[in-house]
Formats: structure tokens, C-alpha cells, sequence
């Protein structure tokens, strides 16, 4: 392609040639691929700066762009460089209006942009705060009327056991009386018992008492009386 470009070439101007030459190199630029993203740079302080086709005062003005404005950087050659613009156009342009560091008013917009974003963390905070406090508070009356309520168990619990000894000591006391009865009725049983034998012995003894009153009786009956040999004799 650049053979058969040769013989136009040389029919040209120097000053015609340059045009021609920016273009087939900037058609190769677009054919080689982006390695790495694109520096990013900033238009210093001025009016405007213009962006040309090419390097130099002789190449036709593409773009006027403002201070501040930001652009792609694509290369760097003497003075000038190569940028992109944010609506695609590539051009050409003096790099000492050009600065790695971003224009005062974005610095200030970006800070007041961080301000913002402090206070409104700063909000978040303190509402968070606000809420993690209401929170405490309520935890703290709950934590009271559980320890309220663990202390009224715990006399409650205390009296139980009070209650459960007492209960436990009657327990005993009636179990040791019925004892006590159980014995009572053995001994009264037993008593009893030897009430009956001793009325049974009583009986048995009256009756061998009468008994022998009634035949001693019938053995003085028949017995002879002395008066009465006396009183035969004496007839």
C-alpha cells in the first residue's frame, strides 16, 4: 500500500503530506488493541485549548475544549498529545495545558461530595447510636424485671422449702403417732385379751368356789349330829 502510495508522495507538498501521513497513522493506532486502560488527564486553567488533527498550528481545529474538562490520553510525542475526548473525537493538543491532577473546582466538588457522604455516615451513626441506645434502655428494663422476677421466685422457691420442711416434719410426726397408736391398739389388744382370760379365770374360780361350798354342804348334810346319839342314848 505504501509503494503504490510513493509516486503521489513525492507529487506533494510537505505541508500536504503531513495530513495524509497523521491519518494513516492514526488509522493504525485504532488497529492496534489497548493494552492497558487509557491514562486519564485534565485541561489545566485557560480559555480553551483546541484540539487539531495534528501537531502543529497548521492542522485544522476538531475541538475546543474547557479547563477542567477531562480527556483520554492515547500518546505523547515533542510537545503535543493525543487525546481522546468524551465523545470519541481523537485529536491532537499542547501537553503543557494538560495535568495529571484534576482542576481545583472537581477537588472541591469531590470533597464536598466526601463531606456529604461523612455527614450522612455521621447521620447513619448517630440514628444507629440512637437506635443501639433505645435498644439498651429496653434491654437494661427487661434485665431489671427479670432480676425483679428471679428474686420474687427465689423468696417464693425459699418458702416452698420452709413449707416442704414443715411438711416434711409433720410427715414424721404423724408417722411416729400412728406408730404410736399402732402400738397403743397392740398394747390395748393385748390387754384386752388378758381382761378376758382373767374374767374367764374369775368365772371358772367362782364357779369352783361355789362348787365346793355345795358339796362341802352336802357332805356336813350327811353327817351324823352328836345331839341326836346323845338324845337316843339318854331314851
Amino acid at each position: 500500500m505504501l509503494t503504490s502510495l510513493t509516486p503521489q508522495v513525492k507529487s506533494l507538498s510537505t505541508k500536504a503530506l503531513l495530513p495524509l501521513l497523521s491519518g494513516l497513522i492514526l488509522q493504525g493506532a485504532l488497529l492496534v488493541p489497548t493494552a492497558v486502560q487509557a491514562e486519564k488527564l485534565f485541561v489545566k486553567p485557560s480559555s480553551e485549548v483546541v484540539v487539531r488533527t495534528g501537531q502543529g498550528t497548521d492542522y485544522k481545529i476538531i475541538a475546543m475544549v474547557k479547563d477542567g474538562a477531562s480527556v483520554e490520553f492515547l500518546e505523547e510525542e515533542n510537545s503535543y498529545t493525543k487525546v481522546r475526548l468524551k465523545n470519541g473525537v481523537e485529536g491532537w493538543m499542547l501537553k503543557r495545558f494538560l495535568s495529571s491532577e484534576p482542576p481545583l473546582t472537581e477537588i472541591v466538588e469531590t470533597l464536598r461530595g466526601e463531606n456529604q457522604a461523612v455527614k450522612e455516615m455521621e447521620l447513619q451513626a448517630t440514628q444507629k447510636l440512637d437506635e443501639v441506645s433505645s435498644s439498651l434502655e429496653e434491654t437494661k428494663s427487661q434485665l431489671e424485671t427479670l432480676l425483679a422476677e428471679r428474686d420474687k421466685l427465689n423468696n417464693t422457691y425459699q418458702t416452698l422449702l420452709s413449707d416442704t420442711a414443715d411438711v416434711v416434719k409433720i410427715k414424721q410426726q404423724q408417722q411416729t403417732t400412728s406408730e404410736e397408736n399402732k402400738n397403743l391398739i397392740d398394747k390395748l389388744t393385748l390387754a384386752e385379751e388378758e381382761n378376758e382370760t382373767l374374767k374367764k379365770d374369775k368365772t371358772m374360780h367362782w364357779f369352783l368356789a361355789g362348787a365346793g361350798v355345795l358339796l362341802l354342804g352336802i357332805l356336813l348334810g350327811k353327817m351324823p349330829g352328836p345331839s341326836r346319839r346323845r338324845k337316843s342314848s339318854l331314851m
